[in-house]
Order: C-alpha cells, then sequence, then structure tokens
C-alpha cells in the first residue's frame, strides 16, 4: 500500500512512524510545501510542492493510493476550488445549531466534533465512544443530512487507518470533485466522530 502524507509537521511525522511500524511494507510519499520540513526516510519519496497542485497535476498518483491530510486546511475543499470553477461563500445561516460542538472557522468554513473532551490518542473509532461507552451515530452519516435550500452536501469520508490516523483513497477525492454541478455546495471530510465543512458556490 502507498500512503500519501499531504503536510510533515508533527502529526505527519506521526502518521508515517505509526504506519511504517505496524505495516512495514508500505511505501510513502511526502508532499511538504516548507524546504525546511522535507524528511529523508526509509521506503519514502520527498516531494518539496504544494499539496493540493500536487494532487491536482502530478500524473504518477494512483487511484489506490491513500491520502492523509495533515495540513492546516481543509484540504478536499481545497482540492475543489484549486480545479477552477468554484469559489468559498458563506455557510447557510443555521449551520451551527445543526452541526455537534461547532467552532467556525471563518464565514465559510466550520469544524465540528462529536466530543466535547479530548479525544484519547489511541482510540480504535470503534462501534461506541471509547470514553462514554454510549453507541453513535456516526458523523459523516449525520453531515450527510445537512439539507437545506438550494443546497446539496457532498461528504469525503475519512477512515481510520490506524488509531490516531486517517485518510481515503485518491479514487474517492476525485469522485466527489467529479459528483460536483453548479450551485451551492456543502463539502465536508469527516470521520465517525469529527468534521470540516466548507461552503462552495459552483458557477454554471
Amino acid at each position: 500500500m502507498r500512503y500519501v502524507i499531504a503536510g510533515f509537521g508533527k502529526f505527519g511525522r506521526l502518521a508515517y512512524d505509526r504506519i511504517g511500524s505496524a505495516q512495514p511494507d508500505s511505501s510513502f510519499i511526502v508532499v511538504e510545501s516548507d524546504p525546511g520540513k522535507i524528511p529523508s526516510l526509509p521506503n519514502c519519496s520527498s516531494i518539496n510542492s504544494d499539496v493540493t497542485s500536487f494532487l491536482l497535476d502530478n500524473e504518477s498518483m494512483l487511484s489506490e493510493d491513500i491520502v492523509i491530510p495533515m495540513v492546516p486546511f481543509h484540504l478536499t475543499a481545497t482540492y475543489v476550488l484549486a480545479a477552477g470553477g468554484h469559489q468559498t461563500t458563506a455557510l447557510p445561516p443555521n449551520i451551527e445549531a445543526r452541526v455537534p460542538n461547532p467552532y467556525l472557522l471563518n464565514e465559510n468554513t466550520i469544524l465540528c466534533t462529536k466530543a466535547d473532551f479530548m479525544c484519547p490518542d489511541d482510540c480504535p473509532e470503534g462501534e461506541t465512544c471509547t470514553v462514554t461507552g454510549l453507541p453513535r451515530v456516526p458523523l459523516y452519516e449525520e453531515l450527510a443530512l445537512l439539507k437545506s435550500p438550494d443546497w446539496t452536501v457532498f461528504i469525503q469520508r475519512s477512515f481510520q487507518i490506524l488509531p490516531g490516523v486517517g485518510g481515503y483513497p485518491f479514487r474517492d477525492l476525485k469522485n466527489l470533485m467529479e459528483k460536483i454541478r453548479p450551485g451551492l455546495n456543502l463539502i465536508a471530510t469527516a470521520c465517525k466522530c469529527h468534521g470540516t465543512v466548507t461552503a462552495v458556490k459552483t458557477r454554471s
């Protein structure tokens, strides 16, 4: 399996270490825009590049490659925006009341989480919450129900690779972008408990 680690700060390194230890036959591509953070590591190709540009333009990317977003922005939405024909727009006015524990990052992006506590770093993302022991409806399912007049919701599900590390196949990212049509769209990336939602207006 090949993993594309998008951003190589503290958590990018954590992803490399954990996957490399648990899956020693894995290979990696690290994409980092800061030349001072470019690593030299076993089984790893390091590329000094803007992550979004790399994903859009690099012909060496395979559909089955697993993208692990470790950048301080909403990679799914940025990928869509960079393709052209899209722009950020204001979120629906009632969205904060419709997502759990919201944190408004700016007028077009909101963070949300099922947890009102610090999640353990080794959470296995099971059927019940590791901390409370209670069953939970996955956040990606809840966000898919964010129906608003004139808005369409698109969900990029993040899958747990190992405790503390999540990502998605590159083909899922490409498929999501191909589905977007002109109008007002909510683009969300979410696992079972945590998510990011960005409002995007797509021109005809």
